[in-house]
């Protein structure tokens, strides 16, 4: 396996019978019956994201697409948000960030961030992926108006069309009609993959498969998490996911915070914090995710963590790999016996030991606790990782007796919006 998870102080050892170990034992044998709905429903595929990290065709497909293989362009810019966008982000994590092409998220609506490619030579230079799953998507449709008229009025509609990619689901709806009125390539996002679960689909493939990101190996590395789930009584994502719901119903954990040790890592974060929040928060239940990154966060939250209410189940995940940095030469400062400790050590020596460090303080002080480890951060481990959340994700859903795939009170918002924008509200 591409990781490996260990808890410390999620069972409690007061009293006479351990009430979180026999809620958890129980929770656990209940996720059997779910691993084999979810194994029919993938056999008749009915949940095609569990269908996706066995299949290789559609990513040869993908890669001979004018967008993926036309190198004319070094830049690219992703008009998409939440689902549409961050999956993606957490793959082009593995890249450096000089690499070519640049790919840039507009996960916003600040126009300041917009602007730069809406003009001048950014803009000659760019090549824009336009994806909601709905094809209504506000943010979308307001940023999609802004780039097909600054590239129709610099170079007419055959800018619009070499320049423009749309991604929505087929049939009748905003995005698709632009795209046809204006002669944009369209290719059809799966009804049946929901945004938040869309990563190791097309949305996450083709920005991936431009940044040259193997997504073979990062499906390899989900389908060996899946197998291994759907079988496995005790695996990874159904222990974790047993145990969630176990502290959340016994011992009132009520967040979820979760602190790669790894910047690369960081957009993981914000990944899960979607997928966890948009799939659990139903019916006056969940946890809530909070997002964090290691070592900078022991700067600004571990105080509240360590000396705060005990109502959080932590996760750090430790990137075990040693980096190339140059051992460092304290003798630069005259050999200060302050900075011994740092004598020939890397920078990522430094970040293991804050790592290793944080979680023994935590588990002294008697928090809730998961490590994830990794030996190496590759598109295989990635894989495993994302495949890993998206489980325990579902499987701590229906332990709580809620669709894992709706989300019924984000919809009301987006309907507001409209309504606001048109001055009937």
């Amino acid at each position: 396996m591409a990781y490996k998870q260990t808890f410390e102080n999620c069972f409690s050892s007061g009293g006479e019978q351990d009430w979180v170990r026999t809620a958890f034992l129980k929770s656990l044998a209940q996720t059997e019956p779910i691993a084999s709905s979810l194994q029919i429903l993938k056999d008749k595929d009915r949940l095609p994201i569990l269908r996706l990290p066995q299949e290789t065709d559609d990513l040869d497909i993908l890669a001979q697409h004018p967008f993926v293989a036309d190198r004319g362009f070094k830049r690219f810019v992703v008009v998409g948000i939440g689902g549409s966008s961050l999956g993606a982000q957490v793959l082009l994590g593995l890249r450096g960030r000089d690499d070519e092409p640049y790919l840039n998220f507009w996960d916003t609506l600040d126009y300041h961030v917009m602007r730069p490619y809406l003009e001048g030579k950014k803009l000659h230079s760019t090549r824009f992926m336009l994806i909601s799953k709905s094809g209504s998507t506000p943010e979308i449709m307001a940023q999609t108006l802004m780039v097909i008229e600054a590239l129709n009025a610099d170079g007419g509609r055959e800018a619009v069309q070499r320049q423009c990619l749309v991604i929505c689901e087929p049939g009748d709806n905003p995005l698709g009609y632009i795209a046809d009125k204006w002669g944009i390539p369209r290719l059809d996002h799966d009804p049946d993959v929901g945004g938040r679960y869309s990563v190791l689909s097309l949305v996450g493939a083709l920005p991936a498969l431009i940044a040259g990101i193997d997504m073979k190996a990062v499906r390899e590395g989900a389908k060996e998490v899946l197998a291994d789930a759907l079988v496995n009584p005790e695996a990874a994502p159904r222990v974790s996911a047993a145990l969630n719901y176990s502290l959340a119903d016994i011992s009132g954990v009520t967040m979820n915070v979760i602190m790669p040790y790894s910047k690369q890592l960081e957009p993981l974060t914000h990944w899960y914090r979607q997928l966890w929040a948009e799939s659990i928060g139903k019916e006056g239940r969940g946890t809530t995710p909070l997002n964090a990154l290691g070592p900078i966060d022991q700067h600004s939250q571990l105080q509240l963590w360590l000396d705060g209410p005990n109502d959080k189940f932590f996760t750090l995940i430790i990137n075990q790999e040693d980096d190339n940095s140059p051992l460092m030469d304290v003798s630069i400062a005259d050999n200060l016996p302050a900075l011994d400790y740092l004598k020939d050590h890397r920078i990522s020596d430094v970040v293991h030991a804050e790592a290793h460090a944080t979680a023994k303080t935590l588990a002294d002080r008697g928090k809730y606790l998961r490590c994830i480890y990794i030996d190496k951060l590759d598109e295989h481990t990635i894989g495993a990782l994302l495949m890993h959340f998206i489980l325990e994700t579902i499987f701590t859903c229906h332990l709580l007796g809620v669709n894992p795939f709706d989300q019924p009170a984000v919809e009301e918002g987006k309907r507001l919006t409209k309504l606001y924008l048109k001055g009937e509200a």
